[in-house]
């Protein structure tokens, strides 16, 4: 086919051999009939064979018309099929989404979010994936996912960030541990006289204590070393011993014996939505993310602080 032929020429043809008529074509595709005439007179001298056999009394598809007629049904079908599925994507009712952040993120944010979400739009899949920070910047930089909520201390080869929220750090420690019914907010220094678990290297809340002057002390006798807050959480909760972690990725364990004590001085951490930049974020995945907003904003207390507003949210890519 001539790259010169339009869907336009191609849809009055269809009209015109379907109805045999120039004037009910023009009927049903709601334009005059001259713009019927001249599209299949463009398309004639385009192609340069006669699509139409013409006569005072009939009107029908030559036979390089008959063939063309299949063609560009197929083709227009194949389009409209395509178009509808854009316009389901645009609209929020259909969608994928993949996303990494870390356990304690799904959880406690996420998990509701995504609850919320199934009830607005049925339509949008979520494929999650629990990632640390190092995991989660890889998988990025390899393009396997449409966003990351992660802590990363320094920039990172084509990886954009936007700031989400910023939590405290504190003591996690069981209720009836000896540090709990000391006086708050407790010194970082007193992490020097008890066991410590922490964790791994990987993971952004480790390194951001090595690179705070404070933060040091909980990694100072450092006895146990997992990869994951959840794995965390169970050294804890089984008395191994107690650790400096974020407020956020600590909720999760409120449920439990535990008590979560203010340090100080104030040690932040900033979690930021990570994505490439020269991506624009799909309908869907800002519907997975205004979702986690909301439920972010639920969350905010003295020691979860929101960094992200409408007109930061408003202003992503796409």
């Amino acid at each position: 086919m001539s790259r010169n032929v339009t869907l336009r020429q191609l849809r009055a043809f269809c009209a015109v051999a379907h109805a045999r008529s120039f004037t009910r074509a023009a009927e049903v595709l709601n334009v005059t009939q001259s713009a019927v005439t001249v599209a299949i007179r463009s398309l004639e001298t385009e192609l340069g064979l006669r699509m139409l056999d013409r006569t005072t009394r009939s009107l029908q598809p030559t036979p390089h018309g008959e063939r063309l007629l299949q063609l560009a049904e197929r083709l227009l079908d194949d389009l409209d099929r395509g178009f509808d599925d854009l316009r389901a994507i645009a609209d929020r009712q259909r969608g994928h989404v993949v996303a990494a952040a870390t356990a304690s993120f799904i959880s406690h944010v996420l998990a509701p979010a995504l609850h919320e979400l199934a009830r607005r739009f049925p339509g949008i899949s979520v494929q999650l994936h629990e990632e640390n920070t190092e995991g989660a910047a890889r998988r990025l930089q390899a393009a396997e996912l449409d966003f990351a909520i992660t802590t990363l201390p320094a920039p990172a080869p084509g990886i954009a960030t936007r700031p989400l929220l910023r939590d405290r750090f504190g003591l996690l420690c069981p209720k009836e541990h000896r540090l709990a019914r000391e006086a708050i907010p407790l010194a970082w220094e007193v992490l020097r006289d008890v066991p410590l678990v922490g964790l791994s290297a990987q993971n952004g809340i480790r390194r951001l204590l090595e690179q705070d002057a404070h933060g040091v002390h909980a990694l100072h006798g450092l006895r146990y070393e997992v990869s994951s807050v959840g794995a965390l959480q169970s050294l804890v909760e089984s008395r191994v011993g107690v650790t400096a972690i974020p407020a956020l990725a600590a909720m999760p364990m409120m449920r439990m014996p535990m008590v979560f004590l203010p340090l100080a001085p104030t040690v932040y951490r900033v979690v930021s939505l990570a994505y490439r930049p020269e991506r624009s974020f799909t309908p869907a995945a800002r519907e997975v993310l205004l979702a986690a907003l909301r439920q972010l904003r639920r969350l905010r207390n003295d020691d979860v602080e929101i960094l992200m507003g409408e007109a930061e949210f408003d202003n992503l890519p796409g």
